[in-house]
């Protein structure tokens, strides 16, 4: 069987031909959309067995390390008591649970999303997804939004991690489109935009490209093509047209916005290629998600201490708070949730009298609730659309 897939930022869909026309099938419950965002909890690391080797080693350097205590007990002329061979073993085997314990605790705290993901704990799509996350930031990974990250200029094993994401969500939506058809799905046809979210131009659309077509073929994807989403939008048009016409189709997505002039209409609608009827495409790297952080930057982020002063009468660097909101963009991200910003918000925290904001930022990252204020920012900009009354 043959399908359409919108991979997108914000939400992901599939549609499959039936009768005369595409019908959208359900993915997320009975909504036929996907919010493009996966969750998966942290693996519980079992605590290791003590080697016994290395146990009878400590036991025979503690038993000397006794004896030597020991003997200068006796040369010094007071009493030293030395444990008995159970004594001993006891509190060597202490120890080492002990170091065992921490260092167990140790590789939980510093396990990363991709050895989570590889070891194949809960992982969970969607609201779901989203709503995991927000009730507890710390027990789990989360990524919103991965196709935002596609074209930028990513190190090695961000590219291998976003390819697993792409993968696990790809793979969802397969065997829920195919739990609903009853049906096997292998051959594709996914949109894309005319340029991908990033900085690195076509190189950068080149390396989304090959993300999605891999991932595809690693959920299960047999034959794989690509169609740019405005022109997509500009043939499922066509259906309706009785004359031809030339079409300007604005496609505003949630990471990137593009727009296409296309020739439609009955007399191309039997062209196996269509690529004469395109007369011109573009694209540029905003979206949705853009309007989010936006919004959170100059109406969320005063409440956490933007556009305050320090006791020198300099304001706090716009780049702090940023960072904190921009979640498409991985270095921002990567660098707010690191120690030294830590750091820093605490040396701005001792040179401020705006320590209630200061405050709200610090537990910002402590509490890693960056994506629940992001996403109280695109609630706001979805109630503020759907209101036809301009809101004081």
């Amino acid at each position: 069987m043959h399908a359409g897939i919108d991979f997108g930022t914000s939400s992901c869909s599939i549609g499959v031909w039936k009768d005369t026309g595409p019908v959208l099938l359900s993915l997320d419950g009975e909504s036929d959309r996907l919010t493009s965002a996966l969750y998966t909890s942290r693996t519980t690391l079992k605590i290791e067995k003590l080697d016994h080797e290395e146990l009878t080693t400590r036991i025979a350097n503690e038993k000397r390390r006794q004896s030597i205590e020991a003997q200068k007990a006796q040369d010094q002329g007071y009493t030293h008591k030395t444990p008995s061979d159970a004594e001993l073993e006891n509190i060597v085997r202490g120890t080492m649970r002990r170091e065992l314990e921490i260092s167990a605790k140790e590789k939980f705290q510093n396990q990363t999303i991709s050895e989570a993901l590889y070891v194949d704990p809960e992982v969970v799509f969607g609201e779901a997804a989203i709503k995991h996350h927000i009730r507890d930031p710390e027990s789990g990974y989360f990524i919103k939004s991965p196709k935002s990250f596609l074209g930028e200029n990513l190190k090695t094993s961000y590219v291998q991690l976003f390819s697993e994401v792409v993968t696990r969500i790809l793979a969802h939506i397969k065997a829920s489109a195919e739990n609903n058809t009853k049906a096997g799905i292998q051959d594709i046809v996914l949109g894309r935009p005319v340029n991908f979210h990033g900085t690195m131009g076509e190189r950068g659309n080149r390396q989304a490209l090959g993300i999605l077509e891999r991932s595809a073929i690693a959920a299960g994807f047999q034959n794989i093509e690509f169609v740019m989403e405005p022109i997509a939008a500009a043939l499922d048009y066509e259906r309706y047209l009785s004359t031809d016409r030339t079409v300007l189709v604005l496609d505003a997505g949630g990471g990137t916005t593009d727009c296409s002039m296309v020739k439609l209409g009955p007399t191309y609608t039997q062209t196996n290629h269509r690529d004469n009827s395109v007369l011109g495409y573009a694209g540029t790297r905003i979206g949705g998600i853009d309007i989010d952080i936006q919004l959170a930057m100059q109406k969320i982020m005063p409440y956490f201490g933007k556009n305050s002063l320090l006791y020198n009468d300099l304001p706090i660097p716009n780049t702090l708070f940023w960072n904190a909101i921009a979640i498409n963009d991985v270095n921002a991200i990567e660098h707010f949730s690191s120690n030294r910003t830590l750091h820093e918000i605490d040396v701005y925290l001792s040179q401020t009298e705006k320590k209630k904001e200061l405050g709200r930022l610090k537990k910002l990252h402590l509490d890693k609730l960056m994506v629940r204020l992001n996403r109280s920012a695109e609630l706001a900009k979805i109630h503020l659309s759907e209101k036809d009354n301009n809101i004081s």
